[in-house]
Parts: C-alpha cells; structure tokens; sequence
C-alpha cells in the first residue's frame, strides 16, 4: 500500500499560514508602522535620499475598509530583493542586520515583517517597486497558500503600477519607491472598519511614533482618505500630513498648536544618562507642564486634558522611532498626564531592553518593585538598593533605571499638584460645598453639642484647631488657610491623610467644625476621590462632581453628630465596615 507522504509534512499549508495572519500585532496602525519602518529604512540606506516620502491611502467601499495602499519614493527593490522580501524566514545576511541595528531594522533578521504585517490584516497584498523605471510586481494570497496553489513566491513580472492610483497618490513617482496594496481586508478582525476610523488617530499615532524622525527631516507622511464610486474610480475624503506629536510637548509645530496658541506647553526638566555594558548610553529625559497649559487642560471633555491623557506614560524610542508607551510606571493619578518622559536607546541594546521582533515593545523595560526585590532577596530597601547600584550587571541596570524614573516621576508629580496647594482646604464662595454645608447645619432642625461648642469657642481657639488639622494633613500652608477657612465662618473643610487602610472616610467634630478626612491609603482615593477631584478641579464652581461627593459626606458627618450616642457608635462602625467592603470591590 503506497504511503502517502502529505500527511507526514513537517507543516501543513493551513497551518503556516493561520501561524502567519496572527501575529498579535496591537493594531493595524502598528503593521502599517512595520511597512512604513522599511520605507524609512530603504530612504536611509539611499545616499540620494534624504527625505522619504510616504502616503498611506485607505479606500471604503459600500461603506467599509476595502483596500489601504502604503507608497514611498525610498530606494525600492530590485526583483530578487523583491521576491526574498516575500519569502518566510528569508531574513537578511548578518552584515545586513548589523546595518538594521542602527537604523529601524528589526525584523528583517527573522525574515517576517513585510509579510507577516500586511497579512495580519488582508488575504492578499501586491508589491510594485521601481529602480531605474523598471517596475516589477510579486505578491501573496492566503487563500492560494492554504491550498497548496501557491507554494512557491511568484517570479516578479515587470509591470506598471495601476494607473489610478498613480492618479490619487500625493508621492511623486520617482526613480525609485515601493507601493504595497492590502485586497480583501479581514475586516472583522480589524478594530476600525472604515477609512476614517483607521485614519482619525493615525496622525496621533504615527506623529508620536515618528516625530524625531519627521523633526529630523528624513520622513514625511500623508494619509488620505477615499471612497470607491465605482470599480476603479476614487474620490477623496480628506487627506493630511502627520505631524509631530510630542509626549514630552517639547517640539515646536505639533498637534498641539491646533488647541493651544502659546508657544510653550511643558518645561524642560533633567536628562539623565546611564551606560549600558557594551559601552552605549540609555537617555532619560523629563518634562513637565507649565502651569498655564495645566490650568488650560481643565475638564474630562477638554481637548487638551485628552491629548496629555492619550500620550501619557513613558516613551520608549529606539533610534529615535517609538515602540510604546509604557503605562507600568504611572502613579493612578489623572495628573501623570502632565509629566513627560522619553527613554532613548540604540538597537545594539535590543536584547537588554527585550525588544520584540514587531518593534511593538521593550519588554524588559518596566517598573520594578523595589520594596517585593528587597524581600525576595532577603534584604532592607536601603541594602538591597546599596548592593545593586555596586554591582554592573544588565538586569541592576534596568533596576537602577527604574528606581530613577520612579523617584523622579513621584517628585514631578508633587510639583504638579502644587499647583493647585491649598485648594482642598480653601472652600470658594457661596456656590462651594463647604458654604452650602455650612448653610444647613447653622439652621438645624436639632441642636447638637457641636453647634453649641461652635458658637462658644473663640475664633483664636477654631483656628488653632483647623490649623493643626491641616498641618497633619502636610498642608504648607496651614496657618493661612485656617484664617481663611474661619473668617469665612465655616465649618466644614476636608483633608487628605493616612489612615487605616480599611477606612474610606473619617470625621473629626472640634469646635462644632467637622473635619471630613479622606484616607489617601484606601484604594478608593485613586479611583475615585482624586478622579472626581481632577473632572471638577476647581472647587468654587457650582455643580461639580467633586462639590456632589463632598455635599453626601457632609451629611453623613451631620448624621452622626444629630444621632444618639449608640445610634452614633453604630453608624460608625457601619463606615468602618462600608471602607472595608469598598477596598475589596476597588482591588478586585
């Protein structure tokens, strides 16, 4: 009985191809960024050219995505670099790679990124390249490649590109280009189904990723928008050149400039250098805003605060392209927004930072927790930081990293937040929460202790009480605020201190003023007292959630105060056991 051979293959044809459309690529913004990375890198390695020049056009018909076309005027391929380029692990020679290392070559080494990125997204894509005005075509079809039609990268065929896209292209048809062409987008798998979706955040996107290399001059990048009104034939929706988006809000001529007419936005800070074993140098580099542009980014819908928001985190560039933004090291705090980091590195350090084959992340590059490595180590903090910082080896370095970017990230984070010291403490005008309180609780329908307390004690006596209060709290400024907070007769203000991390809240009652402490050590803080903090962030404007937030917590307090002494020790212990239920339900 004769055996048949194809059901002992190494790999079916099925197989192979399902391993290449899913290649975990974040988005399709993060494969088009692997064909534009080789546009660039074809540009740079041209001596001729100093400027690449790339268009990414995407094409609805019937109302979704149908076809998205990427050209460039870089230095092209010849039909056997054509054909290579296609072919699955056909990776460049170790000479070339070392070339890629300092450019944005990356995963020419495995031999996948052409292919591998425009197959995530479409069952068929065409490559046209020119040198010398010759074109020639090749291409892939996972339909043919599933069943075994196509086993082999066809011969490329000198051709000519399709006349009408010569006819909406925005790039000059040079001596040399690429133009690659995505059929029958997969377009269930993809998160934006038309061409303004996918393009809407692609300036956001591709001017961060790119911005040093648009700043430097040897990118320029278009997308444009069209709709297909027949077979052939286009009309242009909207079309634009990225520009730069810069996290650190540093750069002149960004995004910015459409919703802010100052010249400045953020503040240099510090640059920080450390060297890596192979002699390289890691570059940190901070800023932070100034507190004009803070106090203009104000609101949950206001574009600036949405801007910040979006590129907050630490930018992680390689050569000057970003792979990411690494979130790990944000404080849960909306005004991290107003820090800007970047870290630099060359790609002679890939593999200590665990740069990914997609150039999607640095994956050794995050956080570390300085208290849980102590431990693991057997070790006090102080120790364990003194025996790293005196031993060189990679993995200390990138702890050394971190601990820096840390300490720094938490000292601009306070600056951040003083610009607005005291405004907890310093209730506004008749519209505050604090007034409104004050206004029920000087009418009571029952006379407490405290309001008797209240109308006794001296107003010498109520601001030594409220000073000390705010000074436990770490206000600065104490002594003002509490001349401030009883010359204006009132008796509610809030302060934010430590407390058992099981407690959401608690009231202190002197002097009939009540003292409503929020516990910055229950979970609760972050997610919700500081966000709400952040949407209001001004307390004398009428209506704000925060103002909400403050008005139930005073009522509590005076529910407590009008309650009978059990009534009273039973309340409290309901908030006790309320602060220990919510620490659960927020840490879950």
């Amino acid at each position: 009985m004769a055996i048949d051979e194809n059901n002992y293959k190494v790999f079916s044809a099925e197989h192979s191809t399902n391993s290449l459309t899913k290649t975990g690529f974040k988005s399709t913004h993060y494969a088009i960024g692997e064909l534009i990375d080789n546009s660039i890198q074809s540009a740079l390695e041209d001596k001729k050219n100093k400027e690449c020049n790339i268009e990414i056009i995407a094409i609805d018909k019937d109302d979704k995505l149908s076809k998205v076309i990427i050209i460039d005027d870089a230095g092209g391929m010849n039909p056997e670099t054509l054909r290579k380029s296609l072919g699955v692990g056909k990776g460049n020679s170790t000479e070339e790679n070392k070339k890629n290392r300092v450019g944005l070559g990356k995963t020419s080494k495995f031999g996948l990124g052409l292919k591998q990125a425009s197959l995530s997204q479409c069952k068929r894509f065409e490559v046209y390249t020119w040198q010398s005005n010759k074109t020639f075509m090749s291409y892939l079809d996972t339909e043919l490649m599933r069943t075994g039609k196509l086993e082999v990268v066809p011969k490329p065929q000198e051709t000519e590109i399709p006349k009408e896209i010569l006819d909406i292209t925005k790039v000059k048809k040079s001596k040399a280009g690429t133009c690659i062409i995505w059929h029958d987008i997969l377009i269930d798998q993809l998160r934006w189904k038309t061409s303004y979706g996918l393009l809407r955040n692609a300036e956001i996107e591709f001017g961060r990723m790119y911005r040093h290399l648009i700043q430097e001059g040897n990118a320029k990048i278009i997308i444009s928008s069209y709709e297909e009104i027949s077979k052939g034939v286009y009309k242009e929706k909207s079309s634009s050149d990225v520009r730069k988006n810069d996290p650190l809000f540093l750069m002149k001529d960004c995004v910015v400039k459409d919703h802010w007419s100052n010249e400045k936005q953020f503040d240099f800070v510090d640059e920080d250098i450390f060297i890596a074993s192979n002699g390289s140098e890691i570059k940190i580099r901070y800023s932070v805003a100034n507190k004009k542009f803070r106090e203009a980014a104000v609101g949950p819908r206001n574009v600036l605060n949405s801007l910040c928001g979006k590129n907050s985190g630490v930018s992680v560039l390689r050569n000057g392209r970003e792979l990411e933004l690494n979130r790990t090291f944000l404080n849960q705090d909306l005004r991290d927004r107003f820090i800007g980091v970047e870290i630099w590195f060359d790609g002679t350090l890939d593999d200590l930072m665990g740069v990914d084959g997609k150039k999607q992340a640095a994956t050794n590059f995050y956080k570390r927790d300085i208290e849980e490595l102590a431990q693991d180590a057997g070790k006090e903090e102080i120790e364990y930081l003194n025996l790293i910082e005196n031993e060189n080896s990679d993995e200390n370095l990138l702890i050394k990293i971190s601990t820096s970017i840390v300490t720094r990230m938490n000292t601009l984070l306070k600056q951040v937040r003083g610009y607005r010291k005291g405004a907890q403490t310093i209730p506004g005008g008749s519209g505050s929460a604090e007034t409104q309180g004050t206004n029920v609780v000087n009418n009571p329908d029952t006379e407490t202790a405290g309001d008797k307390e209240w109308k006794e004690k001296s107003d010498a006596e109520k601001v030594r009480i409220i000073r000390e209060q705010l000074e436990n709290s770490g206000d600065e400024n104490a002594a003002t605020n509490a001349n401030d907070i009883v010359g204006k007769k009132l008796r509610f203000h809030f302060t934010d201190v430590k407390l058992m991390p099981q407690i959401l809240f608690d009231i202190e009652l002197k002097a009939g003023i009540y003292n409503i402490k929020l516990n910055k050590d229950h979970p609760a803080f972050l997610s919700f007292f500081k966000l709400l903090d952040d949407l209001s962030e001004d307390d004398n404007e009428e209506d704000t959630p925060l103002k909400g937030l403050k008005l139930l917590l005073e009522s509590w307090a005076r529910l407590e105060d009008e309650a009978t002494e059990n009534t009273r020790e039973q309340l409290q212990e309901i908030r006790f056991k309320w602060g220990m239920l919510a620490r659960k339900f927020f840490k879950s």
